[in-house]
């Protein structure tokens, strides 16, 4: 895809920009200048929503609310190996305090035992508890650690699950999203769930190709805002 420019391609980056969930927060040594920071890019750029650990949740959701900018819960991040019971627990205080989005880790040691069943029932008691809230559930595959027949078959546990979106990777692991696994996903769950692009997306150019492509939602960090800023977009 060839460089974005203002002011001919305005309207491929108003949608691009409403469609990125935004993590610049979403780092181990988050602070409260961070999360500022990052609420206050996303408020005025006009991001989907701001992704951030649980212990940062209070703040977004207060800062966030009443703006079309979501607040968005990582839960069991990085790797998915929580207890459910903790899992639950950690979304259900989120919710409590009003978060709008939730993204969770499926267990990957489970999935790589084949335990299919446990994996499927982890997910599905936070998609419930969280269904009582309205708010959906994006369940993460972590790409970079599977076969596509892998790949396919963790999709098949989070549309039986019940999640709202497959999403790609954490960021934290191997994994990146391809234009391999995102035609593989929509081509196979694109008509049961939404799919989100995450890992290793390098510009505004990555998320517009992978929304054109038919995902929902794409990740992006604080050089799409540097980018922006350099495209005099205001």
């Amino acid at each position: 895809m060839k460089l974005l420019e203002l002011p001919r391609d305005k309207d491929v980056l108003r949608n691009t920009i409403s469609k990125i969930d935004y993590s610049s927060a979403l780092i181990p040594n988050c602070t409260r200048e961070i999360l500022e920071k990052t609420c206050d890019e996303a408020l005025h750029y006009g991001f989907a929503a701001v992704a951030v650990f649980p212990s940062c949740i209070e703040y977004i959701v207060k800062r966030l609310e009443g703006s079309p900018v979501n607040s968005q819960i990582a839960v069991g991040f990085p790797c998915g190996n929580n207890m459910t019971e903790i899992k639950v627990r950690e979304a259900e205080i989120a919710l409590k305090m009003g978060v709008k989005e939730v993204d969770m880790v499926m267990n990957l040691h489970k999935f790589f035992e084949k335990d299919y069943a446990y994996v499927e029932n982890d997910v599905r008691q936070v998609v419930e508890l969280a269904k009582d809230y309205g708010v959906e559930v994006k369940m993460i595959m972590e790409v970079g650690f599977l076969s596509d027949e892998q790949k396919l078959e963790a999709g098949k546990i989070g549309v039986n699950a019940g999640c709202a979106f497959l999403k790609t990777c954490t960021g934290f692991g191997p994994g990146r999203a391809t234009v391999h696994d995102i035609a593989l996903l929509l081509g196979a769950f694109g008509d049961k769930v939404k799919i989100k692009a995450s890992g290793g997306i390098a510009s505004l150019e990555d998320a517009t190709s992978f929304i054109e492509m038919g995902v929902s939602r794409s990740a992006g960090r604080g050089h799409m805002v540097e980018q922006l800023i350099t495209l005099g977009w205001s």
